[in-house]
């Protein structure tokens, strides 16, 4: 696997603050990261797309988040949670986080996922699917 790379595409009309702290995160871990900002787009949710380099997302995940927590899963977190949690009633965040490889594969992030979710997402076979969390069947399905 080569060395993974990471691109953070920010919406523009929220304040960059996480997106920072989260592309920092991922200097600590040795990871390459850039971090751009995304036009506003009218009647779209506010969406931070993660793009990664590798072509499947499983071993990048451990991989990357490994280096960031003792476990993958409690890193993965660390990392969304800085995109998507708000520090304070006041300031606004996206809506979602989509990691994304150059295959296609997609694994959609949302804020108040259960710790089962990050430590499935780790292992998750995404190759081109589109995924998100069921929280009644309690399982990644693809969309």
């Amino acid at each position: 696997m080569t060395e993974p790379e990471v691109e953070i595409f920010w919406p523009s009309s929220l304040p960059p603050d996480p997106a920072t702290k989260a592309q920092d995160l991922l200097h600590e871990a040795g990871i390459q990261s850039t971090c751009m900002l995304r036009p506003t787009r009218r009647g779209v949710a506010d969406v931070v797309l993660v793009l990664v380099t590798t072509a499947v997302l499983e071993p990048f995940l451990r991989t990357l988040f490994q280096g960031i927590a003792e476990e993958a899963h409690k890193g993965l977190r660390m990392f969304v949670d800085r995109l998507l949690v708000r520090p304070s009633q006041n300031q606004q965040t996206p809506d979602e986080a989509v990691i994304q490889v150059s295959t296609g594969g997609r694994i959609t992030f949302t804020t108040g996922l259960p710790d089962q979710a990050f430590q499935q997402a780790v292992d998750l076979d995404a190759r081109d699917g589109r995924w998100v969390w069921d929280a009644q069947r309690v399982m990644w399905v693809p969309v």
